[in-house]
């Protein structure tokens, strides 16, 4: 019987299939403007134009994403840096038009002439993954046996199996069977051996399942939950049952006490429906409470989840409901929202009660620390607080500006450049996997710059990727120099990691949409580190980050022209149309912009559940963002703000100013 091709293979094939975007190098518009490398163009962030070798290198890699016949290479694209790439590409594409064992051998020589280099990565894994799919057992087994790929560890098993070779196959199997992740489909011929072999145990399946629940992944737990034999798999369905829905099992449990339930399935199913539906977990907790089966420990489990979920929902009961539970100075999450429920309800003196209580490396966090300063001036006043905002003031943190705002403070922001080490950056510049990166970055490819990058620059000294660092500016690889200064721990260098590239598409950007620039270079660098080729898994796109559906909506009310999805990868299409976004979303909420950011973020739905019902400090507000992500982002934007006027030479804008109280929604 023939073997399907995988889904690793059809995506391959839609890999070579699609139009040339990302990977290869884009051809810059002609009036780009001209600089050498690795030097900035005039306007920063813009690519130069292309040399001659990358024009060639683009047109062959599209000749290779279209499938059409190879032309030969100029002596000096052969000669190119990344030429490997180009070869590998085509390896990569004749192995899924017609794979042949020429094929196999020039692949396999290539894969030893470059054994261990990055460009050799992509091209091993579809080669296994299409000599499995042809069954060729005797090229595969040899040569997959280091690999830890879920899909070739699957195919090897299956490769171990056809060729008769079932000493220890079983554990190994098992091995691979056990794992708490779901695994690809090529596992399922030799998972479905394995079920034949009577080595899973109920024990063994009931154990994998509960995993699964444990770690909140119902998904997975259905589908280990098929090897579960009755009655083991009752109480786990019940569990599932919980999870998928949370409201109706919970009212069933509360009309019917006498029906067993796991401690752990209860709380799971408990603490899902606190979280999403705040009103409807309180009114069953009564009901639960009176179970005959609920021990104290599980009743405090219940009472945990619902003043946590009260918090999230910003419930008036839930200062009363943190009340009920018990201290445990390990349980963060309680710790931090007992206080945030405290100070949305107006209760300083409760709040500072409860900061008290923090345990020592929590409460010297500068949010705690801000918070407690706060407290302490609604309790016992301003001259009491300010040796407190003092501690923090000088802080470059979202935290540090608002005590600096409340002792009326200039912004410290500790800035300190690291200089130029000429011989060290003229070593990196002629390291090869630097060189190939930048080569890379230039051309689009920036996945496979990173990996090169990375690889590159494995064990090297912080000094040493500071200049690194300095490098990646000057190629105009922000993101990278960003991530490389943070892997150095290097934080004070802030013109190095707060760029201004695009400034003249910011500046009509924001003209156009009356918002400062600043504003839209921190959402850039918060949403994609001035990466242009971004992509979210939830296919948010390009500079800012946006959904082709929202891109396109927005384009429309202002009567611009629809960008596609792939327009979005255009700097001066993405940049305009968030700006544009950001404005919609100012109007939306008064010209308030810790709404409007969270907006952004989570989506105007979202922020229409966060909005209180009577006007509430905007620190007060955010702190309660019930998503972290979300709150993490709104503050560190408002940071990148404060660093982006700093380098323009700026007073910035006090966080004060752009925090006005927030008011409730209009009827």
């Amino acid at each position: 019987m023939t073997r399907q091709p995988s889904p690793r293979t059809w995506a391959l094939r839609l890999f070579l299939a699609v139009p040339l975007l990302l990977t290869v190098c884009p051809v810059w518009p002609a009036d780009a403007p001209m600089a050498a490398a690795p030097t900035l163009s005039a306007e920063p962030g813009l690519p130069p134009a292309p040399s001659p070798v990358v024009v060639e290198f683009t047109a062959q890699m599209r000749r290779v994403r279209q499938h059409l016949p190879d032309i030969p290479d100029s002596t000096a694209l052969e000669s190119y840096v990344i030429h490997d790439y180009l070869v590998a590409a085509r390896l990569r594409r004749d192995l899924s038009d017609n794979p042949t064992d020429d094929l196999d051998g020039r692949i396999d020589a290539f894969l030893k002439s470059h054994a261990g280099q990055p460009v050799a990565h992509a091209l091993r894994h579809d080669w296994l993954a299409n000599l499995a799919v042809r069954k060729r057992w005797d090229w595969f087994l040899p040569r997959a046996a280091d690999s830890t790929d879920p899909v070739i560890v699957c195919d090897r098993l299956d490769g171990r199996l056809a060729s008769g070779d079932i000493q220890g196959l079983a554990q190994d199997a098992l091995a691979r069977w056990t794992l708490p992740q779901r695994s690809p489909d090529e596992c399922s011929v030799i998972f479905a051996w394995l079920r034949t072999q009577n080595v899973i145990t109920p024990e063994l399946a009931d154990t994998r399942t509960r995993a699964a629940l444990m770690a909140d992944n119902p998904r997975l737990a259905h589908d280990f939950v098929a090897d579960v034999p009755a009655p083991w798999s009752a109480p786990l369905l019940l569990w599932l049952q919980l999870l998928d829905a949370p409201r109706a099992t919970l009212a069933m449990l509360a009309a019917t006490p006498s029906t067993p339930v796991e401690a752990d399935a209860l709380v799971a199913g408990f603490t899902r429906l606190s979280t999403s539906d705040f009103p409807a977990a309180s009114t069953l907790l009564p009901l639960l409470l009176q179970r005959a089966d609920l021990t104290s420990a599980l009743r405090m489990r219940l009472l945990r989840a619902a003043a946590l979920g009260a918090a999230y929902s910003r419930a008036p009961t839930a200062v009363a409901a943190f009340a009920r539970v018990p201290e445990d100075p390990n349980d963060g999450p309680v710790q931090e929202w007992r206080v945030r429920s405290a100070l949305w309800a107006g209760d300083f003196a409760q709040a500072a009660a409860w900061l008290d209580m923090m345990p020592t490396p929590l409460a010297n966090q500068p949010r705690w620390r801000y918070w407690r300063a706060r407290a302490v001036a609604a309790t016992s006043g301003a001259a009491a607080a300010a040796p407190l905002y003092a501690g923090i003031a000088g802080l470059r943190d979202y935290y540090g500006y608002l005590a600096a705002d409340r002792l009326n403070q200039r912004y410290d922001l500790n800035i300190h450049p690291t200089p130029d080490d000429a011989e060290t950056l003229a070593m990196l510049a002629a390291e090869p996997g630097l060189m190939r990166a930048h080569a890379l970055f230039d051309c689009g490819m920036a996945d496979d710059a990173g990996v090169e990058w990375s690889t590159a620059l494995n064990g090297a000294k912080p000094a040493v990727k500071v200049q690194a660092a300095h490098l990646a500016s000057r190629w105009g690889w922000y993101g990278q120099t960003i991530a490389t200064l943070a892997q150095a721990g290097e934080w004070d260098d802030v013109p190095l990691r707060y760029p201004r590239p695009y400034a003249a598409i910011v500046a009509d950007a924001g003209k156009q949409a009356d918002i400062p620039g600043d504003w839209i270079y921190g959402i850039m660098r918060q949403e994609s580190l001035f990466r242009r080729d971004a992509v979210s898994r939830a296919d948010a796109r390009g500079l800012m980050q946006m959904q082709p559906a929202t891109a396109i909506a927005v384009s429309r009310r202002w009567n611009l022209p629809a960008p596609g999805r792939d327009g979005l990868f255009e700097p001066s299409v993405a940049i305009k149309l968030g700006a544009l976004y950001v404005r919609e979303l100012l109007d939306r909420y008064n010209g308030q912009l810790a709404q409007s950011l969270a907006a952004y973020n989570a989506g105007p739905i979202a922020v229409a559940r966060w909005m209180p019902a009577t006007a509430t400090d905007a620190d007060i507000w955010i702190e309660n963002i019930p998503y972290s992500e979300t709150r993490s982002y709104v503050q560190h934007i408002f940071e990148h703000i404060v660093a982006f006027a700093k380098m323009r030479d700026a007073e910035p804008t006090r966080l004060s100013l752009l925090l006005p109280m927030v008011e409730p929604p209009a009827t």
